[in-house]
């Protein structure tokens, strides 16, 4: 699987969306990665 530039900095973005009130769906597709990603990011490393 290739490796995706900027993970962290894609997963501290859709934290603070998800922050603002931006629903997980919208976030993760206005960075462009599928909700799936986005929760297994955040349970290996994405921290707030």
């Amino acid at each position: 699987m290739p490796a995706i530039a900027d993970r962290d900095a894609k997963c501290r973005r859709i934290l603070t969306l998800i922050d603002s009130g931006q629903g997980v769906c919208e976030s993760c597709r206005e960075v462009g990665i599928s909700e799936k990603t986005f929760y297994r990011w955040r349970k290996d490393q994405c921290a707030e």
